[in-house]
């Protein structure tokens, strides 16, 4: 950062500069009358060898020659003498002026910098490396918090620092300090950025975890994370802790699925998976706890097929009527975690009212759109079409499998 601002004031300087050799630098000579001085001597010159030809020739007399000669010279005289020789000057017309800008310019150019640029995201990047640095040399957690507290205390614009300041006290249990350093993150993160998505996820978990049930503060901030982001993995999960403890494990099961293409492949996920699990454990055992029949459904793809990567592509799990076009039912999944189970309920339903216990079949079917679109086309990946007879006590596992490349 020091090379970067001594960039900057070399520059202003440089332009400064200029402004001031303007303001010190002499005036060019005029050569107007220089001009004039040497075109009436030459004109006497001229006109003197004229008149000694006139007197060589016997044009005129020895008498008149002196005369002329005589009124030339005091001509040449009076000339030369309303001409003074020119002598140059420091130009300092409008000097105070010129000062005025050379010194505004770089006070200028620095605060609009510091007003319109982004000298709050250098400073932050700045401040970043300093705590990937404290991060790669702390030793334990208690290093770790301390460095952190140090640093952020001094230059508190890092949101990046605060965040690693709120994980280090959940790992610590000290969630009250936690939510503290989540809320100054908060203040200096970029609004309406990903990381304020993130960090408003985050910091309902904390705010849950530090109060023990889904108070009005949880839930206004897991409703500011959702608005923000309506995929945040932490909001998702807080949703569907909440519905489980509702006893409605059908909508826990919707949440903890949306949460599972972006919770990665470490311990979150596999909390996600043990949660669904539970909740699909619970519909077996009461089913009448549930909303309605449920279908679970295992996609995978054939072996030696695989889908080439995308952030585009998605994967579409159908149920429909036979012969009928339109779903009734549809699953958006990410196709990255193949092979996936789901749980198909009468949340996925595309009209309201529409129940699987309403039909005794339906088919199932598979697509990877690789667009993202819903419509099939060239280059897409599909899956056979099962027809499943939808019983209300319980339907057994369905096995889709993507076999097919369309053309």
């Amino acid at each position: 950062m020091t090379e970067l601002w001594a960039a900057i004031a070399l520059l202003l300087c440089l332009t400064s500069g200029f402004v001031l050799w303007a303001w010190w630098r002499p005036l060019p000579v005029s050569t107007s009358a220089n001009n004039r001085h040497e075109a009436v001597v030459a004109l006497y010159r001229i006109k003197q060898i004229e008149l000694d030809e006139e007197l060589a020739s016997a044009q005129i007399n020895r008498s008149d020659y002196d005369q002329r000669l005589a009124e030339m010279q005091r001509t040449l005289l009076l000339e030369t003498s309303d001409s003074p020789a020119p002598v140059s000057s420091p130009n300092h017309a409008g000097g105070l002026l010129l000062l005025f800008i050379a010194l505004v310019i770089p006070v200028a150019g620095l605060l609009t910098y510091i007003q319109l640029g982004s000298y709050g995201g250098l400073e932050q990047s700045v401040n970043l490396q300093n705590t990937r640095s404290i991060a790669a040399s702390s030793t334990s957690l208690p290093t770790l918090i301390s460095s952190l507290e140090d640093e952020l205390k001094n230059k508190p614009n890092n949101p990046e620092g605060w965040y690693l300041l709120a994980n280090s006290y959940m790992q610590a249990e000290q969630t009250a300090m936690s939510i503290a350093a989540f809320e100054q993150a908060l203040n200096y993160v970029q609004a309406g950025s990903r990381q304020q998505a993130a960090l408003l996820g985050q910091y309902a978990q904390a705010l849950f975890f530090n109060e023990g049930e889904f108070s009005q503060r949880v839930n206004e901030a897991i409703a500011a994370a959702m608005a923000q982001d309506p995929k945040d993995v932490s909001a998702l999960s807080l949703l569907g802790i909440q519905a489980f403890e509702s006893e409605n494990y059908d909508v826990a099961i919707q949440f903890w699925q949306r949460a599972l293409p972006r919770a990665g492949e470490g311990q979150g996920k596999a909390s996600l998976q043990a949660g669904i699990n539970s909740a699909q454990q619970m519909l077996n055992e009461d089913p009448s706890m549930g909303l309605g029949v449920s279908l679970p459904i295992e996609v995978s793809l054939a072996n030696g097929l695989s889908i080439p990567e995308s952030s585009q592509a998605v994967l579409f799990v159908y149920a429909r009527q036979a012969a009928q076009g339109m779903p009734l039912f549809a699953i958006k999944l990410n196709p990255s975690n193949l092979p996936l189970d789901v749980l198909l309920t009468d949340a996925m339903a595309l009209q309201q009212g529409t129940r699987l216990a309403n039909y005794k079949t339906l088919n199932l079917s598979a697509h990877v759109a690789m667009a993202g679109l819903a419509g099939q086309k060239s280059g897409d990946f599909i899956s056979q079409t099962l027809a499943v007879t939808i019983a209300t006590e319980g339907t057994g596992k369905v096995y889709l499998t993507i076999d097919q490349i369309l053309k």
